[in-house]
């Protein structure tokens, strides 16, 4: 086997993937409910931690979702 070849195949991989990862976080923040990104700059770490959770679980289950 080309080891080059195949370093080069996985990069290519990990591109499309990064992508299609990229995509899917956008349009998770895209669909992010008001309060989210309101709460995302609040003063308050424990109103910002609630928000910054919450956003982390929309991304997950979207990226999940994705992989099904």
């Amino acid at each position: 086997m080309d080891l080059s070849l195949a370093g080069s195949r996985d990069a290519t991989h990990s591109a499309v993937m990064n992508e299609d990862s990229t995509k899917i976080v956008l349009v998770g923040l895209e669909r992010a409910p008001e309060w989210v990104r309101h709460d995302l700059a609040a003063k308050d770490a424990a109103i910002r931690a609630r928000a910054e959770e919450t956003l982390a679980a929309m991304i997950a289950s979207a990226l999940a979702q994705d992989g099904e």
